[in-house]
């Protein structure tokens, strides 16, 4: 039974204003859109000052797609919520997927 906890990882628990957000492990179906996302936002990282990265998460609706598809959070509340927030719930959840697929890597190396 434990390799099924590894392909159905639990969500990871964050708090964001005081708030239960549950980190969804990405899904087949936004995979495309997770991948986009997640590159365009850190190849801004790299290249960008805050003030665009802020920008560009106030108009894309990938980061909308993203944190609908990898959170407990409703639309409402992530549109209502400040870009510095959601630009570092976005990296979280970036960050919590990627040690999903690491833990699913590591187990089956260790085969």
């Amino acid at each position: 039974m434990s390799d099924l906890e590894i392909l159905y990882p639990k969500p990871v628990i964050v708090r964001v204003n005081g708030r239960r957000v549950a980190i969804k492990p990405v899904e087949f179906r936004h995979f495309e859109a997770f991948g986009k996302a997640a590159g365009e936002l850190l190849t801004m990282l790299s290249q960008a000052s805050p003030e665009q990265i802020y920008a560009w998460a106030q108009r894309s609706g990938a980061l909308l797609d993203v944190l609908g598809a990898c959170t407990s959070l409703s639309a409402w509340r992530i549109k209502r919520m400040p870009s510095t927030v959601a630009v570092q719930l976005m990296l979280q959840v970036v960050e919590v997927n990627n040690d999903f697929f690491g833990q699913a890597l590591a187990k089956v190396a260790s085969r």
